[in-house]
């Protein structure tokens, strides 16, 4: 079963944390990032007005410290598809305050194992299960210094 699409909570967790996202990806990695269509990608990296790469972003009500607080990450199978498009795509998952991010490469996140897990919003849907130690943990409120850019630019 996969979980159903809920107004109320995209309304409360879309804008705030894919606006963190893309400011931090134009500060550090200088590159222009607009929103996806409706039912697209949440985010679109360009480098000279062609795209390059691409983000899924998804905020983390659980978490809301500057450490990860758990071994594994896990990503709905459902958003395979934004991970096996045709320019490199990232998966960011943000804190609840919106001020720490952990993010991955999605060509990793589709080589991990699925496992089928409740939750609070659906009974025993398929997650890529993700261990902490392939993503990179980021301040999304930090301005760039040119000796510690984080990796993972999808468009270099």
């Amino acid at each position: 079963m996969r979980k159903e699409f809920s107004q109320a909570l995209h309304d409360e967790n879309d804008a705030i944390a894919k606006e963190a996202v893309k400011g931090f990806l134009e500060r550090i990695w200088g590159y222009p990032v607009e929103e996806g269509g409706q039912y697209d990608v949440d985010l679109v990296i360009y480098e000279e007005e062609k795209i390059c790469g691409y983000v899924e972003v998804e905020r983390r009500h659980n978490w809301n410290t500057e450490v990860f607080p758990f071994d594994t990450l896990h990503i709905p199978e459902r958003k395979r598809k934004f991970f096996t498009l045709d320019q490199p795509s990232l998966l960011f998952a943000v804190s609840k305050d919106c001020k720490w991010a952990v993010f991955v490469p999605g060509e990793i996140v589709t080589q991990c194992p699925v496992e089928w897990k409740d939750n609070k919003f659906c009974f025993q849907e398929p997650f890529f299960v993700l261990p902490i130690n392939y993503c990179m943990l980021v301040d999304l409120e930090k301005n760039p210094d040119v000796d510690e850019t984080p990796p993972g630019n999808p468009c270099n």
